[in-house]
């Protein structure tokens, strides 16, 4: 009788743990929906820009959705705020490219009666040309002259560049420091 009582009380642990483990799996994967939806507006909206007001891009590559988890042991994944971020390369030439990190925080809002991210006031076209031009000089400050040349075809223009390959990615990876 003590060992049916025992086998009971194991097995009702066992339950009881197994409830707890997988509510913090399901909210954990609630979490990257969420920002694979967040992360998707920014990516849309980057790339219909780039599209439409740049010429010289041949391909227009995004690397994911890149998510630092800040647990709290205790409290769970979201206490002290995930950081979540895109990054795309855009491409001048086969080879030849570089690098801008969009942020989740910063290009949109958490909207609580949504339940979903919306758009910020940030994903404008005038802080996307600020990306742009900021990480285009970072990635050429160092080139040598001959080197530049092949990013000089990057412009903005009302042209654009309609025959851009474009790659979405929304798969998720966790970001190490």
């Amino acid at each position: 009788m003590k060992k049916k009582l025992i086998v009971v009380m194991i097995v009702g642990i066992l339950f009881m743990l197994s409830i707890i483990v997988g509510r913090k799996y399901l909210d954990k994967k609630s979490a990257e929906k969420e920002y694979q939806n967040g992360v998707e507006l920014i990516q849309n909206y980057v790339t219909d820009y780039l599209v439409h007001n740049y010429e010289g891009i041949e391909k227009i590559e995004w690397q994911g959705v890149g998510i630092e988890w800040r647990n709290s042991p205790i409290y769970g994944t979201s206490l002290f705020g995930n950081y979540v971020n895109s990054k795309v390369k855009i491409f001048v030439s086969k080879d030849n490219y570089f690098t801008v990190r969009f942020t989740l925080t910063d290009e949109t809002d958490y909207d609580n009666v949504l339940k979903r991210y919306v758009e910020s006031n940030s994903l404008n076209p005038e802080n996307t040309d600020f990306s742009i031009k900021s990480d285009l000089e970072n990635t050429i400050y160092s080139l040598s002259q001959v080197e530049k040349e092949e990013f000089n075809k990057l412009k903005k223009s009302s042209k654009g560049s309609q025959d851009a390959k474009v790659v979405y990615n929304l798969s998720i990876h966790e970001l190490k420091h």
